[in-house]
């Protein structure tokens, strides 16, 4: 008790000195992104003068904490040539070689491509691309436009010279990709045949990113199209990083081809003084886990941007390029350009599918089209299309919400808690699942990184894909080789990972949670909430609530949690209504589930839905929240967490809390009440010190709380000292509660 005291004025002292560092920089710690028409000061922008003094802070800001500087002065081109030219079908092909005043001569060559219809008379649009995008730009050509083809991709990167020829710029080397676009920029405009007026950019992944940079600070850009560009880019950090299984500042460091000589690793703690090629500055990486101390998101590149034309093109389940947090992003961006009068150059355009695959080429030179005044296409076939969009306000005053009596205080916490989660539809209907359309699924399996085979086995590891409750596809896991008749059996609940569901894309454990419970002797069920991965489409709020207006995305997860549990303890030889079993697909079944032992254990969103689960279900043995909850009424920290506001309106989990703005201690139900009424339940709360999502604080004040309402209780609490991340810390204390259920009391596992 002395250490947790200890810990908690330690804790104390750094959320003072939080407080006070940041003081005068209040965008600082935001949990949300940084309001790009406010001064870091905090200080609004009112009119086009102060909008043009806030572009030049975010250009700043975006230079000192991501991208790097670049030289102060733009080398002058000394020469250029035609080194090959030819004609073929109407098109005509340069390469050109060009040189600029710098010591040592620096010089890339350049791919140009353009009808034989062009010229000063009537000029052609520009489209510029890089090297492993060029058969993009014939599509370019056969639209009417000239194309350029650069040399600043990962197969043909010329931009080293200019590296060793500017030593003091502090350049990633993505930054210097896009600043070399520029100067292909500077020789193209020369031509009287290219329009220096309709200049278009784009790039799919790290070109995407470049492209958007490129645009950011080169106003010669008049539209761009990042495609699939992530973090930071079109995704922030904020709403990416290892709490959604997305790309954190850590995993920025490159591996990259060995033609460019790069001297970067993907471990900061090895990384060179004097790196050649990091793809952002070093400094990023110290925000590992507290990225919204960052004074500015990459959301910023659409404030310079702004007001040209925008597009991001994004697929449902890009593990690099989560929608959720592009949605974010673009919310943002959207003000600037309303402020500007031209919301309809922002857009973004979705595609099925994940990071490669199904891009509509066509479609962006629609765009570009749109952009430019050519051809037949207009805005209007761009409309606003969300996935994510919630209007909190528009739920609340819709005709089809009812507003219930809030419960009383001494109602049950069933009885409180089912108020939260509003009405839903009746059932789940038991089901133990079948083997209907599973031998379609795997595809998609595929795509989404959850295993080639519907059936394989993987260093000891089995896995079966599986298909239960309201349709829900799954994976089980179970060790290959297992001595007992019957083995216990765990269901892992996923966090915000809206691009991949339960698949860690961006992992920072040795071995995948799933995978580790079953080498350590569970049968370990896995799949997709209602909202989330292959499900994403399934669970958008402007769906999900047309459908079910006074039910909540909450209830619907919890309920299938009950039918994950109906699927496991249903007897594999028993009654089968849904058609053949499981097994009579695969021709073999998985082990025995011991029914007394099926376990719940969720990381961050997975860790809230389990511990609701777990007050429905009584078959559940035991339930861990890894990271899963910061309480309801104690909300003095939502600026630096989202507090409740990111639980009824960011993910439009349980809009019915929404109700109790600005009076938090109002609400039926907080996460102690839960744990006491779970007093004989084996519970696991493991809890980050370092969590930006959480107050520590306020969750050991739940804790000390369960402690004194229910002193004879089963609940288990971890505290760690590591980033709020599924790594091998918080595995090793979930498999060691898990093994160690016979045994647990009151006490706390040792602090992590």
């Amino acid at each position: 008790r002395e250490s947790v005291k200890a810990m908690l004025l330690q804790c104390a002292a750094l959320v003072a000195a939080f407080c006070a560092c940041f003081a005068g920089e209040p965008h600082k710690g935001l949990a949300d992104l940084p309001p790009l028409l406010e001064f870091s000061d905090g200080t609004p922008v009112e009119s086009l003068r102060d909008w043009q003094r806030r572009k030049d802070e975010i250009r700043d800001l975006l230079t000192q904490n991501y991208y790097g500087s670049v030289p102060e002065e733009v080398p002058a081109i000394i020469s250029s040539s035609v080194t090959n030219k030819s004609t073929d079908r109407g098109v005509i092909r340069h390469l050109i070689n060009i040189m600029f005043n710098t010591p040592n001569k620096a010089h890339f060559t350049l791919e140009l491509l353009y009808p034989e219809t062009c010229s000063p008379l009537k000029k052609c649009p520009l489209f510029m691309t890089q090297t492993n995008h060029r058969r993009w730009a014939l599509i370019g050509i056969s639209r009417g436009y000239a194309a350029a083809v650069y040399p600043g991709a990962d197969s043909n990167d010329q931009t080293d010279p200019f590296r060793l020829a500017y030593p003091k710029s502090t350049w990633g080397l993505i930054r210097r990709r896009a600043w070399l676009a520029s100067r292909a920029v500077d020789y193209l405009v020369t031509l009287d045949f290219i329009d220096s007026n309709k200049i278009a950019i784009t790039g799919h992944s790290r070109n995407g990113k470049q492209s958007m940079i490129a645009a950011a600070f080169d106003d010669r850009f008049a539209a761009v199209i990042s495609s699939s560009s992530g973090v930071p880019a079109m995704s922030p950090y904020r709403f990416t990083s290892a709490f959604t299984f997305s790309e954190s500042p850590s995993s920025a460091w490159p591996n990259a081809p060995s033609n460019l000589n790069c001297t970067c690793t993907r471990t900061p703690d090895h990384r060179p003084p004097v790196p050649q090629c990091c793809w952002w500055l070093p400094s990023v990486t110290q925000f590992e886990g507290r990225e919204n101390e960052i004074p500015i998101d990459s959301h910023g590149l659409l404030a310079l941007i702004a007001p040209r034309f925008m597009l991001s093109e994004c697929a449902w389940t890009d593990p690099c390029d989560p929608s959720f947090a592009v949605e974010r992003s673009y919310a943002t961006g959207r003000e600037v350009y309303r402020f500007l009068n031209v919301s309809d150059r922002l857009r973004i355009h979705y595609r099925p599918g994940q990071h490669h695959g199904f891009e509509d080429l066509e479609n962006y030179f629609d765009w570009y089209d749109v952009a430019f005044g050519l051809g037949s296409a207009s805005s209007r076939d761009f409309p606003e299309e969300l996935l994510h969009n919630f209007d909190w306000d528009v739920w609340n005053s819709s005709a089809a919400t009812s507003h219930p009596d809030v419960p009383k205080a001494m109602a049950s916490i069933e009885e409180r808690i089912s108020w939260m989660l509003g009405e839903g539809p009746a059932g789940p209907v038991w089901s133990p699942g079948g083997s209907y359309a599973v031998e379609y699924h795997g595809y998609i399996d595929d795509m989404l990184a959850k295993g080639s085979e519907l059936y394989e086995v993987s260093d000891g590891v089995v896995k079966m894909t599986v298909n239960f409750g309201r349709y829900i596809y799954g994976n089980v896991y179970y060790p290959e080789h297992y001595s007992k008749k019957s083995i216990p059996a765990v269901i892992w609940l996923h966090p915000f990972s809206y691009q991949g569901g339960y698949v860690e894309n961006y992992s920072h454990d040795s071995q995948r949670m799933y995978k580790q419970l079953a080498l350590e002797g569970f049968l370990v069920l896995a799949y997709d909430q209602v909202g989330f991965g292959e499900r994403l489409l399934d669970g958008t709020p402007s769906k999900f609530y047309k459908r079910y207006p006074n039910w909540s995305l909450l209830g619907s997860m919890v309920q299938d949690v009950r039918s994950a549990i109906d699927f496991l303890a249903a007897d594999p030889k028993g009654s089968h209504p849904d058609g053949l079993p499981v097994f009579s697909f695969y021709h073999s079944h998985y082990p025995s589930i011991q029914t007394d032992h099926i376990y719940v254990i969720g990381y961050s969103l997975g860790g809230l839905v389990a511990l609701h689960s777990a007050v429905f279900d009584s078959r559940i043995a035991g339930v861990a929240s890894l990271a899963g909850f910061t309480p309801l009424r104690d909300d003095s920290l939502s600026s630096r967490t989202g507090g409740n506001r990111r639980l009824y309106e960011w993910h439009a989990l349980v809009p019915r809390l929404g109700w109790f703005q600005g009076k938090a201690t109002k609400i039926p139900y907080d996460f102690d009440d839960i744990l006491v009424y779970l007093k004989d339940t084996s519970v696991l709360v493991y809890s980050p010190k370092s969590d930006r999502t959480a107050d520590f604080q306020a969750v050991q004040r739940v804790i000390d709380s369960v402690g004194n309402r229910a002193p004879n209780n089963s609940l288990t609490f971890a505290i760690s000292s590591y980033l709020n991340q599924v790594n091998d810390q918080m595995q090793t204390a979930t498999v060691t509660w898990l093994h160690g259920l016979h045994h647990i009391g009151s006490e706390s596992l040792d602090t992590l």
